[in-house]
């Protein structure tokens, strides 16, 4: 059995072209400032680790008010950081 050479393919791209689609893509060059988190509407979506008994302790709340676990979560920094700047 012989080893041939892998075959050329034959595109109609150029490297420039591809470089220049890249380029124009709208995430091809995000500011410096730029977020990391996913939009969701209006909202961006982030990630957060907590020990379980506060989860538990989040939970228990979440239940006897009725709320979102994600509406407690920002109620409780919003009130906390208006104590801050007070």
């Amino acid at each position: 059995m012989a080893i041939t050479k892998r075959p050329v393919a034959k595109t109609t791209t150029t490297p420039k072209s591809v470089d220049n689609f890249i380029s124009a893509a709208p995430d091809a060059s995000l500011p410096t400032d730029a977020r990391k988190g996913v939009m969701r509407g209006k909202r961006e979506q982030i990630s957060h680790t907590m020990p379980p008994a506060l989860l538990d302790r989040l939970n228990a709340q979440v239940e006897a008010t009725g709320m979102t676990r994600a509406g407690l979560i920002n109620q409780a920094i919003a009130k906390y950081l208006d104590s801050e700047n007070a």
